[in-house]
């Protein structure tokens, strides 16, 4: 009896704190003058932080090798939150955050400063002002010049030129978010072959399944996506062959938190298709880990393709922005 006590108090306490982890996401900087205004040059600072800290000379996780991680800092109030990561060939990285507010930076993985030549702008002239729960982004891919950005709360994609500006894209009408909670919208996204591959955070049915949309131009159709139990997915990227990686996290008060990262082959994303991949990577304390929400992949020609992650340290001093780089055996 005294056992199931114990385990009742432990999810009681861990619904309460997921609960309130929620709320929180939706009432800081949720005033109009806590928004980002105009777009601003910042300082951020890299520590290096190894995969193991007990052995630094760990290398290995899973099928992928630990290249480089650093815990990042800047003495910016709007530094932080990132859900939505894009990194190019040429290095130029570009992450989003729940306020739907952009860092735009120089990445290099082999240098001392890995981040330089730092900004952080607003989403958009329209944004300012507005609220941060109208403009809590989850995900971004590249869409030709510009991006594509997912949103929850209000569940829409919006289309970035790489001007600035935006316009709301056409395939949200073409997507049911019945059902689909406020703070369970697009988490990941991705393009398969021509067409766009998104899914929600949370929501399984009883068969354990997400289900997502396959959305082309002639409209959208269901597909689903199966996680391990008690993981919800947090983005997604596709390789150049058309395999797509999904990361997914877990929560628990005992635990902490975990990730996992699938690979599902770009054969088996078919409208009605069942989705399960292959398990690439588990991070676990004692592993450097924190909630890690974004997500790309480099490649480069003759090189092992690159995976890269941000962590979404929700603004709380209690949470890191971890960047990760990952080498995949291919």
């Amino acid at each position: 009896m005294a056992r199931h006590s114990k385990k009742l108090a432990a999810l009681l306490l861990s619904a309460l704190f997921l609960a309130g982890f929620a709320g929180y996401q939706h009432i800081r900087g949720n005033k109009p003058e806590d928004v980002l205004s105009e777009r601003a040059a910042i300082e951020v600072k890299a520590r290096k932080v190894p995969l193991l800290e007990s052995d630094p000379t760990v290398r290995r996780a899973g099928a992928l090798e630990y290249v480089a991680g650093w815990a990042l800092t800047a003495d910016n109030d709007h530094f932080g939150g990132f859900s939505g990561l894009v990194v190019s060939e040429r290095g130029q990285l570009t992450a989003i955050s729940d306020r739907g507010e952009w860092l735009e930076a120089d990445f290099s993985f082999t240098t001392e400063t890995p981040i330089s030549n730092a900004f952080m702008r607003p989403f958009s002239k329209e944004a300012r002002g507005k609220s941060k729960a109208a403009f809590d982004s989850e995900s971004i891919i590249t869409d030709g010049d510009g991006f594509l950005v997912a949103f929850e709360g209000d569940h829409r994609l919006m289309q970035v030129a790489a001007d600035g500006g935006v316009t709301p894209s056409p395939l949200t009408a073409l997507m049911d978010f019945s059902g689909v909670a406020n703070n369970s919208g697009i988490e990941a996204l991705a393009k398969v072959g021509g067409k766009l591959l998104a899914f929600p955070e949370r929501g399984v049915d009883e068969l354990g399944r997400l289900r997502g949309w396959l959305v082309g131009d002639g409209g959208s159709e269901t597909v689903y996506l199966k996680p391990p139990r008690n993981y919800s997915p947090t983005d997604a990227a596709t390789m150049k062959n058309g395999d797509v990686l999904v990361l997914l996290r877990r929560y628990s008060l005992m635990d902490g938190v975990s990730v996992k990262l699938l690979r599902i082959a770009a054969a088996d994303i078919t409208p009605g298709a069942t989705l399960v991949g292959t398990e690439l990577l588990h991070l676990e304390p004692p592993q450097t880990v924190d909630n890690m929400e974004g997500l790309d992949v480099i490649e480069r020609l003759g090189e092992a393709p690159l995976v890269v992650m941000i962590s979404d340290d929700n603004f709380r001093s209690s949470q890191r922005t971890l960047l990760l780089v990952f080498r995949l055996d291919r």
